[in-house]
């Protein structure tokens, strides 16, 4: 990862991060479905950044967000957990023949089919998590789960979205 995509890298944390505690944090669909913004730097890192350099992001990402949202490590909890997750996600969808040395994440080189399954399976896993721990009771796990899968595509819709205005660039 050069210094150029670095500082890129750097600013789209601080400006996902704003707009996730300043504009989004009271914005649901029908309480069921929430965006989550600030998990974008994480899904769209380079392949080849370190996991200890992801994870420690990631924790202090969700960190910040826990502190604007009063969530008491939720947020850094579900972070950390698709950050450990992505190598093996990563695994799993590789193609036969490998990534080619790319070194970012996105529609235009990864295809649709291969980018909104990454897409799926990491924000699934975040969602879900983060609603499972908000909930804390076996007895609202279908809610929970609703509630994952429904902020799940809300976020592939808007995460697809923001894809597409970084086709060009």
């Amino acid at each position: 990862m050069g210094s150029g995509s670095t500082f890129r890298w750097i600013l789209t944390v601080i400006f996902t991060l704003l707009i996730q505690v300043l504009f989004l944090r009271d914005l649901t669909i029908a309480y069921f479905a929430f965006c989550f913004l600030y998990v974008w730097p994480l899904i769209k890192a380079p392949i080849d950044t370190p996991p200890a350099y992801l994870m420690l992001g990631a924790f202090v990402l969700g960190w910040i967000v826990d502190v604007f949202y009063n969530t008491h490590g939720m947020h850094a909890f579900a972070s950390v957990f698709i950050a450990s997750l992505r190598s093996p996600i990563f695994r799993l969808l590789t193609p036969a023949n490998g990534y080619d040395e790319r070194s970012s994440v996105s529609l235009q080189e990864m295809r649709p089919l291969w980018f909104f399954s990454y897409l799926f399976l990491m924000l699934f896993c975040h969602h879900t998590l983060l609603f499972l721990l908000e909930a804390s009771d076996f007895e609202l796990v279908g809610i929970s789960l609703l509630r994952g899968l429904s902020s799940c595509l809300l976020g592939i819709l808007v995460f697809g979205i923001l894809e597409l205005f970084n086709l060009n660039k």
